[in-house]
């Protein structure tokens, strides 16, 4: 029931009728004038009628009169509310005061037809003089209900215009019905300029169909929407935020829209500068070569972490993410994570600022583990200004882990090789000691022995040791252990011969032309024995009678990889009926047997003395 009442007297959702003059002053005023004077003169009637009752208080049906009255009265109401709906849209009221007035009107009719003949029995003067008190009175009720009104609806106006955001309403088509005063002053046009205008104008062109969209979508369900859209303002664009609503009358037909609004400029230019902000720190994280993180130390799972961890573990960020909260026990080796769970109660002790450096090992999806060298910091505190989570840079140091390890094995390999170095280089000499006391054995047996061809075959057996012990004494006393450089030892061999047969150097001349050749023991000692065993062959039977002459070594490279090895003297010559390739003498048989021992080829030239020229496949230092 008081829901009805209030709805009875409520103006709702209508608007004023002065909206359909378009409250222009000279309308509005012709109509208040008309209606105003009208209800005067209907409220002037009843008093002659009360006063022509006063002075024939003797007529009867004085009711007629006062049905009269009434009916005047209710027409000068009508008059009277058709200037406060001006105003105020009490529509209901309003209807409910005619109907009254109909009903009034149409009993008057019917009750003054046969009541003619007897209009002049009028009701008393003092029954008027009543009627017309409770008339002023209440005329002046209503003066002071409409007073209040205009007083309440003031109040609204001066609300409406103190605002400091942006109010208008405005029809489907776009034309404004009403703008508050901070709407015109931030666009620069007076009230008068922007009603009935359009607000199109005002937006800027690509927001048109922004706009449209957005109004479209509203409806009776759905009647609040916000946007966002640029306008134009002295010559500049600002962003702008309206809240738009759809106004309804009271059959729930559209009437309008009204929005509230502000500017946005300020913080959509802080928005801009912190997405580009985001978007540069992103790409920083994005190209990082190292991992960066961002971990809660209380939940003990990642925020975020970049691509980079992909690269050296091989899980996607969406792995990493079903793995949460337990991706770190999963991944971290279990003792260092446990020492991370120690090492956590260290934040309530750092400062903003500091760096803390840690070690950790992580697993792979394929199950190795990898190095990570880690800098944190930290990047957040809860309220109570407790640590809550920490920014983190890691770096994989696996491979210098394993450089690392690389270079220890090596230190102990290069240890183990100068041991090793050393105990061949004392094989080598103990070897050379060995072969120099047999080579002194054989050279005392030697002195001894009276037969001269017994004497001579442990001359040469001493000489075939020498060249063995020689090799081995340049190995001892070498850098190198695996290599005999051929430049040095060939030239000590033979002049070493020469000493053993006691030959002159006026008579027999010495000349060796050796390249810079490195062979291998195993190479190097047939070489040296062929030396050995040509060198004496010339010293014993090239030169007989003390003829005079020289012996010449030669030492070259050919190419792929072969020596060529020549020992030639200007004697008198091998005998013709000595053929090289069926040696009948141990010491041809020897060479012969040597280098097919080094898979080479025997060549023997007789002209002007004998040479021998031996190919055979060697290393080049």
């Amino acid at each position: 029931m008081l829901d009805a009442i209030q709805t009875f007297f409520s103006a709702g959702s209508f608007i004023p009728h002065g909206h359909c003059y378009l409250w222009k002053p000279e309308l509005v005023g012709l109509h208040i004038f008309a209606d105003a004077v009208i209800a005067i003169a209907y409220y002037s009637i009843p008093p002659a009628l009360f006063y022509f009752v006063r002075k024939r208080q003797d007529l009867p049906f004085g009711w007629i009169f006062l049905l009269f009255g009434t009916f005047i009265i209710a027409c000068g109401t009508t008059h009277l509310l058709e200037i406060w709906t001006l105003w105020h849209p009490a529509y209901w009221l309003s209807g409910a005061v005619k109907a009254a007035t109909a009903a009034v009107s149409l009993l008057t009719a019917l009750e003054l037809v046969p009541l003619l003949p007897k209009a002049l029995s009028l009701p008393s003067h003092a029954q008027l003089e009543t009627a017309n008190q409770e008339l002023q009175h209440e005329i002046a009720e209503r003066k002071q209900i409409e007073a209040a009104l205009r007083e309440s609806e003031a109040r609204y106006r001066a609300i409406v215009e103190d605002q400091t955001e942006l109010i208008a309403r405005f029809q489907l088509d776009g034309t404004l019905t009403f703008v508050n005063e901070a709407y015109c002053r931030y666009f620069g046009r007076s009230r008068e300029e922007a009603i009935g205008a359009s607000y199109k104008p005002l937006i800027f062109t690509e927001d048109y169909k922004k706009i449209d969209h957005t109004l479209q979508m509203m409806n009776r369900e759905h009647p609040i929407a916000v946007s966002e859209n640029r306008v134009v303002v002295e010559g500049q664009v600002r962003w702008t935020q309206w809240n738009n609503r759809m106004l309804f009358d009271e059959a729930g037909q559209f009437v309008e829209f009204q929005s509230v609004g502000r500017d946005v400029t300020e913080l959509k230019q802080a928005e801009v500068a912190l997405q580009q902000s985001q978007r540069f720190a992103q790409k920083i994280a994005d190209t990082s070569p190292a991992v960066i993180y961002v971990t809660d130390l209380v939940k003990q799972d990642k925020i975020y972490v970049n691509h980079e961890i992909g690269e050296h573990l091989g899980y996607t960020l969406d792995e990493i993410q079903s793995m949460q909260p337990d991706f770190l026990q999963t991944v971290m080796h279990p003792d260092d994570f446990l020492q991370r769970q120690i090492n956590i109660k260290r934040w309530d002790t750092v400062n903003d600022g500091d760096i803390l450096s840690t070690e950790f090992r992580v697993k792979n999806c394929n199950g190795e583990w990898h190095y990570f060298q880690c800098q944190e910091t930290l990047f957040a505190r809860h309220q109570n200004g407790s640590p809550q989570q920490i920014l983190g840079v890691a770096v994989d140091i696996t491979a210098a882990k394993q450089l690392e390890a690389l270079r220890q094995a090596e230190e102990q390999l290069q240890a183990s090789l100068n041991e090793k170095n050393v105990l061949l280089k004392e094989i080598h000499h103990r070897v050379k000691n060995n072969l120099q006391i047999v080579y002194s054995l054989l050279r005392l047996q030697h002195r001894r022995v009276k037969d001269q061809q017994a004497a001579d075959i442990l001359l040469e057996s001493q000489n075939r040791i020498k060249s063995i012990a020689l090799i081995h004494e340049k190995l001892y006393r070498s850098d190198d252990l695996a290599k005999i450089d051929l430049s040095q030892y060939i030239p000590n061999l033979a002049i070493s011969l020469f000493g053993s047969y006691n030959t002159s150097a006026n008579a027999i001349s010495l000349k060796t032309n050796v390249e810079p050749v490195s062979l291998d023991i195993d190479t190097a000692i047939p070489c040296g024995l062929i030396i050995n065993e040509l060198v004496s062959n010339s010293l014993k039977y090239a030169f007989p009678a003390e003829k005079t002459g020289e012996i010449v070594i030669n030492l070259s490279v050919k190419g792929d990889r072969q020596l060529a090895l020549t020992i030639s003297d200007n004697g008198i010559g091998m005998p013709e009926t000595t053929e090289y390739s069926k040696p009948d003498s141990l010491g041809l048989k020897l060479v012969h047997d040597l280098v097919q021992q080094l898979e080479g080829t025997l060549i023997m030239h007789r002209d002007r003395g004998t040479a021998f020229e031996i190919t055979f496949a060697g290393s080049e230092a």
